[in-house]
């Protein structure tokens, strides 16, 4: 089963974002392919709130 993170109205789901794409970053971040959670934490441990971000990277859709 594929699960979306953003669709459009009236358009066909062949171009709805699909939920693994969304969470993964570009090639050209400095988290490279990383899934969001995992992205977000790297960034926020640098102030002591990689958990609390790895929680929003999964979530933020929601």
């Amino acid at each position: 089963m594929k699960f979306y993170a953003h669709s459009v109205q009236g358009k066909p789901k062949s171009e709805w974002q699909g939920l693994e794409e969304h969470l993964t970053p570009p090639q050209s971040s400095p988290c490279q392919g990383e899934v969001g959670g995992v992205a977000a934490r790297k960034f926020a441990d640098e102030f002591g709130s990689g958990d609390w971000a790895y929680l929003a990277g999964l979530w933020h859709d929601i």
